[in-house]
């Protein structure tokens, strides 16, 4: 489906409509302190989850997807994230 790329000096946060069930993956971070928290929302359902480095999560259909991204320890330093919504 799509392959995502999340930087912390240009964006945090991320929304996606995800119409068909999919696999939400990180495949990679840029400090093993990076981790992301997604929120998938149907209607009635919410749930949410927290994501490190080779973690995934299933999404269903006709979810909106929102993942954030953060770090423990961010200090004056930018962050990453990669992620595969497949």
């Amino acid at each position: 489906m799509a392959a995502f790329h999340m930087d912390s000096s240009v964006t945090q946060s991320i929304t996606r409509a995800v119409p068909k069930a999919a696999v939400l993956s990180c495949t990679a971070t840029s400090s093993p302190d990076v981790y992301a928290h997604a929120i998938w929302v149907v209607v009635g359902d919410i749930r949410q989850f927290t994501l490190h480095a080779g973690d995934s999560i299933v999404v269903p259909d006709a979810a909106t997807l929102t993942v954030w991204i953060f770090r423990k320890n961010p200090g004056k330093s930018t962050w990453a994230a990669d992620f595969d919504l497949t």
